[in-house]
C-alpha cells in the first residue's frame, strides 16, 4: 500500500487532467505508446488512467501508479535528459541485434491483471541485458521507466506549458522539451523500430 503526502495527492489530480487530455487528443492508430491502464485506487483513488511513455522498452502497467506519480514531480534536466536517450539508444541497438530482447520486448504486459505493485518496472527490471544497457548510460532502470513517463506527460505540453495541470515540475519539464523536439522524434521512431542506432561507448 504505497503512502500518499499532500505533495502526491496534487500529482494524482494532474494524472488525472493528463489523462482528459490525452482522452481528448487524436493519434494516428499505429503509434505505439505501450500504455497501460493505471489502477490508482491503490493511491487513494477510483481512477483509471491511460498513461503515455516515449521510448523503447517501457511498458506501464495498472500496477504502475507509484511511478506515474513520482514522474510528475520527476524534474528534466540537460543532464538526466542526455542519459536518458543515451540509454533508449543503447537499448534499441541491444534490440536490433539480440533475438532474445526482441522477444521479452514483444510481450505486451500493459493489460496483465498483475497484483505485483511496479509490475511494468520490475519487468524491466528483471532482464539483465537491458538492465546493464540502461545502467552503462550512466542511468538506473527506475529513473530511466520514470522519466519515459516525465518526458512523455510533458511532451503533450511542450507548445504551450501553461496548459498543463497545476505541477510546477511538468510545466517545466514542458518548456524543457520545447527545443528538444528531435529527441522526441527520435524516440517515438525508436519506440516504433524506424531507426537503427548503435550503442552508445
Amino acid at each position: 500500500m504505497l503512502n500518499i503526502t499532500y505533495k502526491q495527492a496534487g500529482s494524482l489530480t494532474a494524472v488525472a487532467a493528463i489523462a482528459l487530455a490525452l482522452a481528448c487528443s487524436k493519434r494516428p492508430g499505429t503509434e505505439q505508446t505501450s500504455a497501460g491502464a493505471v489502477d490508482t485506487t491503490a493511491a487513494g483513488s477510483s481512477l483509471s488512467t491511460v498513461t503515455p511513455a516515449v521510448g523503447p522498452a517501457v511498458q506501464v502497467t495498472r500496477t504502475d501508479a507509484k511511478s506515474v506519480t513520482k514522474a510528475l514531480d520527476y524534474e528534466l534536466t540537460p543532464d538526466n535528459f542526455k542519459k536518458f536517450l543515451a540509454a533508449a539508444d543503447s537499448v534499441g541497438a541491444l534490440e536490433a541485434r539480440d533475438t532474445a530482447t526482441r522477444t521479452f520486448l514483444s510481450k505486451d504486459i500493459t493489460d496483465a491483471g498483475s497484483t505485483d505493485v511496479d509490475a511494468g518496472l520490475k519487468w524491466l527490471e528483471a532482464n539483465d541485458s537491458l538492465s546493464r544497457v540502461i545502467n552503462s548510460a550512466g542511468i538506473s532502470v527506475r529513473d530511466y521507466f520514470v522519466a519515459s513517463i516525465a518526458t512523455a506527460a510533458a511532451s503533450r505540453f511542450m507548445n504551450d506549458p501553461k496548459s498543463a495541470p497545476e505541477t510546477p515540475t511538468l510545466r517545466k519539464n514542458a518548456d524543457f522539451l520545447r527545443s528538444r523536439q528531435a529527441d522526441l522524434s527520435h524516440l517515438q521512431d525508436l519506440r516504433d523500430h524506424k531507426t537503427v542506432v548503435k550503442a552508445t561507448p
